[in-house]
């Protein structure tokens, strides 16, 4: 009796999680838009089945009218011919798509074209994607990358499916996104699935990257899959453990897959643990790679850098089974997998831990997602800025060379410069009679930074933009 009661038991739980994914048959089903659904994101339209997700890809979306949708249940696409959402009528997507923790499966295409918004907590799993024909366009599983240089985000989004490209030229691919702008954010992302393309076109000229082809701000990702290019060409090839060209941000990010493009005719194979090429005023910190990278000029970190001058490599490692062209730090896998290396890791903050039994990464350092701070959707994160009324001011603002910090009370004042992701970048500890403080922030990186003002009195955080 126990047993045909334990047997009937095991059969409800097996129903009730078969009946929690949606399995798409083709067709299409509008949802529920009724009671202002979908205007804000505490209210957002609910996708509840594969025929609901369908239906988004046929609709038109405006840049002034983004809507907000939340998924109820794990999708199964079924292999069907599938037109990335937001394709079909304008080519990109604008709006809001919380995954809720869910996955979608066995998908023909990309889930989105190119995009605006936000895409967040999704997972793509038990999916080969086999691209026949990349012509000129850009590839990522979620994505095939942003619009112009509006707004993006994309976080806590992971894939599981493998890539294969078996034609095309000029492509941006990657696990994620295909190809980033200036305002796009990749954050607490992973890429599971291998990436494979094997071209004979003379001209292709493809930039490859774990979690994105071109990208500019990523931080809190990893890769896990091996990416392998074997192409004929006349151009350079660039390809990266997290991406193939960066430019601006990447940090705490690592890579164990292995990078190993074969390149034929004229060309040159660019490739790094992290990153291929670096473009512009970049920065790389608190990363590292275990994975195997080959390629023409190549290292465990980062391949070519476009401008020396504008470059900062900190905090950064790869196993010394790769090469070094003179950035990071060379170490043995085994000294990888030990206490001290994750305190290494975490010099600037506690992001790292060690990965233990059950193991998810061979033993090397993870990043612990219970640390990682909430992203700000202005492009901010780690630090705040407070409002006061005191007569605090820091200017000018923008600045370029130097920044003037007024302290009105003549009191020993620290001030501390942190980055976007809370990394203190610089201090000042200061009594000036005149009641104004010079820093000199000519050699650090464009972007958004907080000044933090603080002695006895009071405690002021300011944001000012370096140019």
């Amino acid at each position: 009796m126990k047993k045909f009661i334990i047997s009937i038991v095991i059969l409800a739980m097996t129903a009730s999680l078969t009946a929690q994914i949606s399995v798409w048959d083709g067709s299409y089903e509008e949802f529920d838009t009724s009671n202002e659904k979908g205007l804000t994101e505490d209210n957002p339209i609910l996708i509840e089945n594969a025929a609901q997700l369908a239906f988004m890809s046929q609709l038109s979306y405006s840049a002034n009218n983004k809507m907000y949708y939340k998924l109820t249940t794990d999708i199964d696409l079924n292999y069907l011919p599938w037109t990335p959402i937001g394709m079909l009528l304008n080519s990109t997507f604008y709006g809001y798509f919380d995954g809720n923790n869910h996955s979608i499966s066995k998908m023909d295409f990309a889930l989105f074209s190119l995009a605006q918004g936000y895409i967040k907590n999704l997972t793509i799993k038990d999916t080969d994607f086999i691209i026949d024909d990349a012509a000129s366009s850009p590839f990522g599983s979620f994505t095939f990358g942003a619009f112009n240089d509006d707004l993006l985000l994309i976080e806590n989004c992971h894939n599981y499916a493998n890539i294969t490209i078996k034609d095309g030229f000029n492509f941006a691919i990657g696990g994620i996104i295909g190809r980033c702008e200036e305002s796009t954010y990749i954050y607490n992302c992973s890429n599971h699935g291998n990436i494979n393309i094997t071209n004979q076109e003379d001209g292709t000229h493809p930039i490859v990257g774990g979690i994105g082809g071109r990208v500019y701000n990523t931080s809190f990702c990893y890769n896990t899959g091996d990416i392998n290019l074997e192409c004929s060409f006349i151009n350079n090839v660039r390809t990266g453990g997290i991406a193939g060209l960066a430019s601006k941000e990447i940090q705490n990010c690592y890579n164990t897959g292995n990078v190993e493009p074969i390149v034929y005719n004229e060309g040159m194979s660019i490739s790094g643990g992290i990153v291929g090429y670096v473009g512009g005023s970049s920065s790389l910190l608190s990363c590292y790679n275990i994975g195997y990278v080959n390629g023409d000029s190549s290292s465990g970190l980062i391949g070519q850098i476009e401008n020396e001058d504008g470059f900062v490599a900190d905090n950064c490692f790869m196993a010394e089974h790769n090469e070094s062209i003179g950035y990071g730090e060379l170490l043995s896998t085994d000294f990888m997998k030990s206490d001290e290396f994750v305190t290494m890791l975490n010099k600037y903050n506690d992001y790292y831990k060690k990965d233990v039994e059950p193991f998810v990464n061979d033993g090397y350092p993870i990043i612990d997602t219970e640390k990682i701070p909430a992203f700000d959707i202005d492009g901010t994160f780690g630090v705040k800025e407070t409002n006061t009324d005191n007569n605090i001011s820091v200017y000018p603002n923008p600045a370029k060379d130097f920044v003037k910090v007024s302290a009105d009370n003549g009191q020993q004042t620290t001030v501390k410069i942190y980055n976007t992701v809370g990394m203190l970048v610089g201090t000042r500890l200061a009594t000036s009679a005149t009641n104004e403080i010079e820093i000199n922030v000519s050699e650090y990186n464009p972007g958004i930074y907080f000044i933090n003002i603080s002695n006895e009195e009071y405690n002021v955080t300011k944001k000012i933009v370096i140019e």
